[in-house]
């Protein structure tokens, strides 16, 4: 994943943007006021676990460990989201601890 999100790298929502239970679904909102929904449970342990203080390898690791998955998988499905949540303008990618 080259192009992609890196696992040593730190993934935290960008400037603005929050995320919410909204009901059943669950709504990340943009600094615009654009909505992404349709998050599945993993995925929204995966933005809530994207606080800036964890690497996206401790992030897959903990959610791993939560739905007893394989680590190797939950990596490779978290980089992929986290690759699509930076394309988004949602998430920052960055090297140190906040």
């Amino acid at each position: 994943m080259s192009a992609g999100f890196r696992e040593n790298r730190i993934p935290r929502p960008r400037e603005g943007v929050s995320g919410q239970r909204f009901g059943s679904d669950y709504i990340v909102l943009d600094a615009d006021g654009n909505t992404l929904r349709g998050l599945n449970p993993t995925a929204i342990r995966v933005w809530e676990l994207c606080d800036g203080t964890r690497t996206a390898r401790d992030v897959a690791e903990q959610v791993a460990r939560e739905y007893k998955a394989n680590v190797q998988q939950v990596l490779d499905d978290t980089l992929r989201f986290l690759t699509e949540l930076a394309r988004l303008g949602l998430i920052d990618e960055t090297q140190e601890v906040l």
